[in-house]
């Protein structure tokens, strides 16, 4: 599958061991000064009483590992596959033949990176890198995503170079980041998908919007995966913290009809697995040897900041007027179901309990319904699932740091409606607290109600 549209990445890397990667990994050239230590490299601006922050480091080969603003990161960096980076696939041979920038699969959630960075230059507004791509899958290795088996390379790293110039403030729009790729590639292709840019974020940017920067409409988006012609925005539910991506060269008059992606791997298990994902992509035939150069423009906030930053940079970049800001439409009330929950049933094991293991602490279970993959009002309750193995794997909780362990979000559930299973947190320290269960007086102890899971 081409890099636009690559999707069992995350769920793969998750399988992978930390320092996984063994002699390909890759030393930055020597000339590379790290300005800050565990070799990171930051630039800054302030937008709304708080800075816009951009990092790269050498784990990542210079990608973008970290972008925060307003105490918040909107980049999930678990793995070498993440990050907000450029990647590029060849010939149709999708991951098979695919220079990737922060690094390679098989690089895991290490410290080190098999792409060599070459050049490092720092600016008050601007980063600079270059750097010679890991290929994500090394020689003769094939996945899902290898539709025409494995890839023609010899070796871990390709002879491909990705130069990047990152710009903050771009187009003198505040709250906009410049995202300049060159991909030199060292020898012509039938075809190429170049990812120019790709953000992968936490899970919390669940609610997903299209733009259309020429009028200001806003949508709101199914989850996908898919791919349109005008600008995407991911967005936390409440929209006080939203990412939108612009390109003026998209769409492309030979793909009228894609250029922006959109992917939704939030309930992906494992700790820090987990993320949504976003890409601003080009497709080309005939690609000689030498540089291919894109832009995409980033745009940071909340849902309304990255509406006008986005409807801004358009006019400022084509010359136009900025066009009105409509209201943002609310969303549909829908009942799409997330995850599948199950009730524990076997007395003195499980019984009461509410999990997404049917199989919960190995005793018998039955199915109950589903979270909401997406809120429906502002009432629903958002709701969560253990991740420690051995404490509280698999338990739903309304608590995300329950019992002081790891959890993921899984959805919310509902607060009214038909056909739905009543369900109730437990109040009391020591006893209940923080657990969901069918049980209005689950263990004998207080809880209260919390929400339906929907059928």
């Amino acid at each position: 599958m081409p890099a636009s549209t690559r999707l069992p990445r995350p769920l793969r890397a998750a399988l992978l061991l930390a320092g996984l990667a063994g002699a390909a990994q890759a030393e930055d050239a020597p000339s590379i000064v790290w300005p800050e230590p565990g070799g990171r490299a930051t630039i800054s601006r302030a937008f709304k009483g708080s800075p816009i922050t951009v990092g790269v480091s050498s784990r990542t080969g210079g990608a973008i590992d970290s972008l925060t603003w307003a105490g918040t990161q909107f980049i999930n960096a678990h793995d070498h596959g993440r990050e907000l980076q450029s990647a590029s696939s060849y010939d149709g041979y999708g991951e098979c033949l695919n220079p990737t920038e922060a690094g390679s699969d098989s690089d895991g959630t290490g410290p080190r990176s098999t792409t060599r960075l070459t050049e490092l230059k720092v600016g008050p507004d601007t980063l600079q890198t270059r750097a010679q791509m890991a290929y994500w899958i090394e020689p003769g290795r094939v996945t899902g995503s290898c539709p025409k088996g494995p890839g023609p390379h010899a070796g871990p790293r390709s002879d491909d170079v990705l130069a990047k110039t990152v710009t903050l403030g771009a187009a003198g729009v505040a709250n906009a980041i410049a995202y300049r790729a060159t991909y030199i590639t060292a020898q012509a292709h039938e075809s190429a998908t170049f990812e120019a840019a790709t953000a992968y974020m936490p899970p919390d940017f669940t609610a997903f919007w299209s733009l259309d920067p020429a009028t200001g409409q806003s949508q709101p988006l199914s989850a996908g995966p898919g791919e349109q012609a005008v600008p995407v925005i991911l967005a936390t539910p409440d929209g006080s913290r939203a990412m939108g991506v612009y390109s003026p060269a998209l769409p492309q008059p030979t793909v009228p009809n894609a250029g922006y992606g959109r992917f939704d791997f939030s309930t992906l298990p494992g700790s820090g697995n987990a993320t949504v994902k976003w890409n601003c992509a080009f497709r080309e035939n005939n690609v000689p040897a030498g540089a291919h150069s894109y832009t995409c423009y980033v745009v940071v906030g909340t849902l309304q900041d990255v509406r006008a930053g986005l409807v801004a940079l358009r006019a400022a970049l084509t010359g136009g007027r900025p066009a009105p800001l409509p209201a943002i439409p609310a969303p549909a009330a829908v009942r799409a179901p997330g995850v599948a929950l199950y009730v524990g049933t076997q007395q003195g094991c499980n019984a009461g309990e509410v999990t997404i293991d049917p199989g919960y602490k190995g005793c018998a279970t039955a199915p109950i319904g589903a979270t909401l993959a997406q809120p429906s009002s502002p009432a629903d309750a958002p709701v969560y699932a253990g991740t420690a193995a051995g404490l509280d794997a698999g338990l739903v909780t309304n608590n995300p740091h329950h019992l002081d362990a790891g959890t993921r979000p899984i959805g919310y559930l509902a607060a009214a409606g038909p056909g739905g299973t009543p369900l109730y947190v437990g109040l009391q320290g020591g006893c209940n607290a923080g657990v969901v269960s069918t049980n209005p007086a689950h263990l004998n102890c207080r809880a209260a109600p919390l929400g339906l899971a929907v059928r």
